[in-house]
């Protein structure tokens, strides 16, 4: 149980594994899709607007999390995880026959929603198998594992597609080179729910199959969730930076290359910046913070460092202090995903943590989708009222509102920080020399 080793043979070790493969290939499916849509766009001139349709078709079933996180807390977490799996094998198998945009859209829906039961049943069953103390640590190597299988499936498509496969094979598909790597991802499924045959999950908290859905059990969920205050706090503070951020990914470009007139690469390095700091945050977290009497003020402190940080960078002009400041706005967000995560986790009742999780997760999403629709448009707007560019506007504006979601957890935290201040839980009392050798479990 407290073991958090991933090349061992405990349980959180197979929890990774298999996390870390289904993440693999929903981005390879991800990348995969979208260059078949542009692909199929190509024969009629707009391969631009197609290849927006698979991003699309993942978004909407955004608004199912909180109906995922119920199913989550009434059935066994290990067998929704293996049958999620299982049934995306499918799914994106047939990814190798598409050959329209229909066909490709409703491919894709269906594969979201499966992701989104999943991930609910993945973040409460973390606690089961991770002592609480080590829940920040175990979710940041889930970060980890998530985000680095992305560059590495972005290459391995980049790789397949330029193979040579035999056309009679791609005959019995839709003739694309690249469909090839809808294969890759089905075995890629396929292992991931083999590993998690392994995994010993607690069936005591989850209702009988045989029982029923009810309204009730959807309102207790979401009444837990809003009534009860750190949580309900934490989540408002969240949706506020995570509308704010939203921005910064829709018009970070246009800022970097019209605004200031860098190169096309400058975004890149922007976002590796940002990358960068998020891992940095999350192995520093990770070793040092081991309790969450005081979460609602360090995520506070988290999120002031953000929008500070991101205030500076919309600020600049000199492209070195927007890669540092950005860097910086990386730490603080990767600290803010670290130590929600935990804190719900930790924080939850076992029957719940499916429907808080679902819950949280969709109105994050929702609050991403208003801003990818709305700021790009508010910047346009405000283009026409101001002496500095809307872009400039939106953004500058976007980091206030991160800095005052962080001020508001920071108030929120702070009369607990002084009636409960040390660091009499940190892993800096713990620092010691073991030579002793240990087996895995």
């Amino acid at each position: 149980m407290n073991s958090v080793k991933i090349f061992s043979r405990s349980q959180f070790s197979i929890l990774w594994w298999s996390g870390s493969l289904s993440s693999f290939g929903d981005w390879a499916t991800l990348f995969a899709s979208v260059a078949l849509a542009s692909q199929i766009g190509t024969t009629g001139g707009n391969s631009e607007i197609t290849a927006v349709v698979p991003l699309v078709a993942r978004i909407i079933p955004a608004f199912l999390s909180s109906v995922a996180g119920l199913i989550a807390d009434k059935f066994n977490k290990k067998n929704i995880m293996i049958c999620c799996d299982l049934a995306r094998m499918f799914i994106v198998f047939f990814l190798f026959f598409a050959d329209n945009l229909v066909f490709l859209f409703i491919i894709n829906f269906i594969s979201e929603i499966f992701s989104l039961i999943r991930q609910p049943s993945r973040e409460a069953v973390v606690p089961e198998v991770v002592e609480k103390e080590n829940l920040v640590k175990a979710n940041s190597l889930f970060a980890i594992g998530t985000y680095a299988t992305l560059p590495i499936a972005s290459i391995l498509f980049a790789v397949v597609s330029d193979f040579k496969v035999p056309q009679i094979i791609l005959n019995y598909g839709n003739g694309w080179s690249g469909s090839i790597i809808f294969i890759f991802d089905a075995l890629t499924f396929l292992l991931s729910s083999y590993i998690l045959f392994y995994l010993k999950s607690d069936q005591s908290n989850f209702s009988g199959e045989g029982e029923r859905f009810s309204y009730i059990e959807f309102k207790e969920g979401l009444n837990y969730f809003f009534k009860t205050t750190s949580i309900r706090n934490i989540t408002i503070s969240i949706s506020l930076s995570l509308f704010a951020a939203g921005a910064l990914f829709i018009l970070g470009h246009t800022f970097l290359t019209v605004n200031l007139g860098f190169t096309e690469s400058s975004f890149g390095f922007m976002i590796a910046a940002f990358g960068s700091g998020i891992l940095f945050s999350m192995i520093t977290l990770s070793y040092f913070v081991s309790s969450f009497s005081r979460v609602s003020f360090l995520i506070g402190l988290s999120m002031i460092l953000t929008g500070l940080s991101l205030f500076t960078a919309f600020k600049s002009v000199e492209f070195i202090n927007i890669l540092l400041s950005i860097f910086v706005s990386g730490i603080g967000t990767g600290g803010v995903y670290l130590l929600t995560i935990s804190f719900l986790q930790a924080s939850t009742k076992p029957e719940l943590r499916g429907r808080v999780f679902g819950n949280f997760y969709s109105i994050g999403r929702v609050a991403l989708l208003l801003s990818f629709l709305t700021t790009g448009l508010l910047a346009n707007f405000l283009d026409k009222y101001f002496a500095l560019t809307g872009v400039e506007i939106v953004l500058q504006g976007s980091a206030i509102l991160i800095f005052i979601s962080g001020c508001i957890g920071f108030l929120t935290g702070y009369k607990k920080i002084i009636n409960d201040f040390g660091i009499e839980n940190s892993n800096f009392n713990n620092i010691k020399l073991d030579f002793r050798s240990t087996e895995d479990e």
